[in-house]
């Protein structure tokens, strides 16, 4: 076993770890450090930071992975540098360095993973971990993907070797590099010219961009520099599938189509007359005009890339985004209808819309400055912490940790299927955990979804800070009160969010159960399993977002936050929108996340009323700076 990388970091950290205890305390995760060293936090702290991150590049325990300038500020560089073991990649371990003109480290935002101990020289081939797992699973790897070899952290603090392999099935398999068990299972879906005119879902006119060509009228978009191009599923599961896997089981190129003019939505006369069409197009420009207008963000990808969306997705009751998947093998946003194929109220409003490209934008934003095809990480358990030994469900039942048997899936020859699986416990006590970085994915959706209705609102657009809140069945989510909707169910503060108890198969396979705590204390059980509470979590963060623009009393810590009113509403958003397209690392927390919205709001303006409502709002729901915890 090779532990010298090992014995170098923990050597390396020596002295300074201090600075992230106070977190490490909080979550209870063994050997993972929040880094959130800012000048605001004290130039002392920031100079020892950045000669220990100095040391570990030297040592080659952190890689520049990237250096981009800037958007906004002139002068500035950002840096991501990713932590290695042997020059393997520690998945999800890494730094974001802000440099300013100067080459002076202006803020150092991370997680850092210690005690890695692994042998890295792997004793499967990734070609013989593929095949094994095609065999197994009677799916197909996608192709032309090498399967990447990692360290995989694990929610106990240990790590594995392992090989991280996407499948057609929609998700990502991290397998052990040594025995070929599948260790953990992610899901790769985010849930949730010429000029014609149509009637929305609502029954309001809207104008589209649209081409014509070959005697009638498509939805493609070509007045902006990024093409839109909305693609009609028209109910066809085959079609969507086609859409959806083709490119890579043909392993074609980045960007080369296998999308056809059939595939493009239609109109003969240009008046068109399906509203999922006519509300997805719209509003995918309207979309476009606020990330350029606003933030300086060019498309979805801050390139121009061709925006692709998929209406009219037969059996698919939600919005989601498809990251590595899609008609040009670079992603994909699919719009289902909230019943059936008869239903008139497709998942198309501004705000559902709006939502889903903003997961597109935190994806390639992320994953092109970290050098990281999983953009932000939604699915690891970057602040696992110990829950109690023992637990009395709603039933009555007493749920030992060493003996507890949860629902759960458990892989065998023919694929997942579901089984009772054991907790997985630390010293006797249940492992919590949840989709943090999952939490942080949603909200800055559902921030920029809602961003877009004040944005757009002379063109009439609603805007309401409730997610959803123009379809018939009212708002699914509230920004201004997440207790308000669900009987109070949404949590508003850190404290009070839902956490997981942890289940792993006997191969070692990990996901979380349906077993929910709230402050380390059972709370409710679910029908299911797998779901990390990410949407249930992120209205905490998104709440701060509200309460930083429009002020008021909290309603759970009472905390009164002044807000900087909607005239200048433009300020919070700008903030947020940098903290996530120029400093946020690959995996983060809730409370990390605050760190680096900190920061972003120090970048745009020192000392500024922003900066201040800022830090009350993230305070109020119960996200203080790192040094007060």
């Amino acid at each position: 076993m090779r532990t010298a990388p090992r014995i170098l970091l923990a050597s390396t950290l020596t002295g300074i770890a201090i600075l992230a205890t106070g977190r490490d305390a909080a979550t209870g995760q063994p050997g993972v450090l929040s880094v959130a060293a800012t000048q605001g936090a004290g130039v002392d702290e920031l100079r020892r930071w950045d000669a220990t991150v100095d040391r570990m590049t030297r040592t080659g325990d952190l890689v520049v992975a990237t250096r981009l300038a800037d958007r906004t500020l002139p002068g500035r560089m950002h840096e991501y540098l990713a932590q290695t073991v042997d020059g393997i990649r520690v998945h999800g371990g890494g730094i974001s360095r802000q440099l300013d003109g100067g080459g002076v480290t202006v803020s150092l935002l991370g997680t850092l993973h210690q005690g890695v101990e692994v042998d890295t020289t792997p004793a499967l081939s990734g070609n013989d971990v593929g095949a094994l797992l095609e065999q197994m699973h009677g799916g197909e790897s996608l192709a032309g993907r090498r399967p990447a070899l990692i360290v995989l952290p694990l929610p106990d603090g240990s790590h594995a070797l392992a090989y991280r392999i996407p499948m057609t099935d929609r998700r990502f398999y991290f397998v052990d590099a040594n025995d070929g068990r599948i260790l953990h299972v992610a899901d790769a879906v985010m849930s949730q010219s010429a000029i014609g005119t149509g009637a929305g879902a609502r029954g309001d006119r809207k104008k589209l961009s649209t081409t014509q060509a070959d005697g009638r009228f498509e939805a493609r978009d070509g007045t902006r520099p990024g093409e839109l191009v909305t693609l009609d599923a028209r109910f066809n599961f085959q079609r969507f599938r086609r859409l959806i896997f083709n490119h890579i089981i043909d392993d074609l190129p980045p960007g080369e189509p296998v999308w056809t003019a059939d595939d493009v939505a239609s109109d003969v006369d240009n008046d068109w007359d399906d509203p999922a069409v006519v509300d997805t197009h719209a509003h995918g420009g309207w979309t476009y005009d606020y990330f350029a207008a606003r933030h300086g963000w060019e498309g979805v990808d801050g390139a121009n890339g061709r925006v692709l969306s998929i209406v009219n997705v037969n059996g698919a009751n939600a919005a989601f985004f498809l990251p590595p998947l899609g008609p040009e093998g670079n992603g994909a946003f699919a719009f289902g209808r909230t019943e059936e194929e008869t239903s008139e109220d497709p998942w198309t409003s501004l705000d559902i819309v709006g939502h889903e490209l903003m997961h597109g934008v935190t994806h390639f934003s992320v994953s092109q400055r970290t050098g990281n095809e999983f953009g932000l990480f939604t699915d690891f358990a970057v602040a696992a912490r110990l829950g109690p030994t023992s637990f009395v469900d709603a039933e009555g039942r007493t749920h030992d940790c060493d003996t507890a048997r949860f629902p759960g899936l458990a892989f065998n020859p023919q694929g997942l299927e579901p089984a009772l699986l054991p907790a997985w416990c630390v010293n006797g006590r249940f492992l919590l955990a949840s989709s943090q970085g999952g939490a942080v994915h949603e909200a800055y959706s559902d921030i920029f979804g809602e961003s877009l209705g004040f944005f757009h609102e002379d063109a009439g657009a609603s805007a309401d800070y409730r997610v959803g809140g123009d379809h018939e069945f009212g708002p699914i989510r509230s920004l201004v009160d997440p207790k308000s909707l669900r009987g109070g169910f949404y949590p508003d503060t850190y404290r009070d969010r839902y956490e997981f108890a942890i289940i792993r198969d006997a191969d070692g396979i990990w996901d979380y159960s349906g077993f929910v705590f709230v402050d380390g204390r059972f709370a409710f059980s679910l029908n299911g399993f797998g779901y990390g509470g990410s949407h249930w979590n992120s209205l905490i963060l998104s709440h701060a977002f509200y309460l930083a623009i429009e002020g008021g009393e909290h309603r759970s810590s009472r905390m009164r936050v002044e807000g900087v009113g909607g005239a200048n509403r433009a300020e919070i958003e700008r903030i947020f929108f940098r903290a996530m397209t120029e400093l946020m690392p690959s995996a983060t927390s809730l409370p990390l996340t605050a760190d680096v919205i900190r920061q972003a709001a120090a970048d745009l303006g020192p000392g500024i009323d922003a900066e201040h409502t800022v830090d009350q709002a993230l305070r109020a729901v119960g996200l203080p700076p790192h040094t007060d915890f």
